[in-house]
């Protein structure tokens, strides 16, 4: 897992270790000591800031670096910087949200969205990425996610995106034709995790109360918990499911049918 690389789930490195150049990696070769004292000395994952979490990010793109699928890929400057171009792009070109179901070109764009943002070359690396990967597909996305919740936090000037951008991504796959279809092409596991990560930017848009398509998270969310009991090949199951039980309820979309002073529900177009 991430361990074997130097990178700790639940903790971070010790100062010492910590304060490195940005954009050079420690080596992960024999640092067998280094990887005990990262072991035995966990700090809640909340409290680690952008800059841990970016050694972190450093350390697995330089071991990525050292695969021949990624050597064949020819990157100029590492994974690491493809990665933060490839983000960038994303957010400066955002998907559409709306009315893509009334406007075939709308639909059009949306489907074609990645090849025209970020092109055919980095859409291979990802997919590369994903199939070679998968074993670390869980952490690595935790990873992702809370690195580039920090960095927009920290207002990193390598990180363009925003929560705003951030948002309407997850819209774009929760809510729109296209951006379902893109999900249900991948495997059950990548669709699961960019579902769960989905759900959570919504989710706090809703507690930031910029849920500005009022997307309603919960049939995505019921057939997520679904999804995340019965399928098997997933490790961090338990929080996933802790996470969804505590989403907080959408402020402006439509909430259930009130129920009348007499608390029996009206039937439909009867008085």
């Amino acid at each position: 897992g991430l361990e074997d690389l130097g990178i700790v789930r639940k903790g971070f490195a010790q100062p010492v270790v910590a304060k490195h150049t940005p954009g050079a990696a420690p080596g992960i070769q024999n640092n067998r000591v280094y990887r005990k004292k990262l072991r035995t000395q966990k700090t809640p994952k909340e409290w680690k800031d952008f800059e841990d979490l970016e050694q972190d990010m450093i350390r697995f793109c330089r071991n990525l670096d050292e695969r021949e699928y990624i050597k064949a890929h020819r990157l100029p400057e590492g994974t690491y910087r493809q990665l933060v171009k490839i983000l960038n792009d994303l957010a400066a070109t955002p998907p559409i949200v709306t009315g893509e179901a009334a406007d075939p070109y709308k639909l059009k764009l949306n489907q074609e969205h990645f090849l025209r943002v970020i092109g055919k070359e980095n859409i291979s690396l990802l997919l590369d990425i994903l199939a070679n990967e998968a074993e670390l597909m869980e952490s690595t996305a935790e990873m992702l996610f809370d690195w580039l919740n920090k960095g927009i936090e920290a207002r990193n000037p390598e990180i363009r995106m925003t929560q705003k951008e951030l948002y309407e991504y997850a819209a774009f796959f929760l809510t729109t034709l296209s951006g379902k279809a893109c999900l249900w092409r991948r495997d059950s596991k990548t669709r699961i995790l960019a579902t769960y990560y989905s759900v959570l930017v919504v989710d706090r848009a809703n507690r930031d109360r910029t849920n500005r398509h009022n997307v309603d998270i919960r049939p995505a969310a019921a057939q997520l918990m679904d999804d995340v009991v019965n399928y098997k090949n997933l490790s961090y199951r338990g929080q996933y499911v802790k996470k969804l039980k505590a989403l907080e309820p959408p402020a402006s979309t439509a909430q259930a049918p009130e129920t009348p002073a007499n608390g029996k529900p009206q039937a439909s177009g009867k008085q």
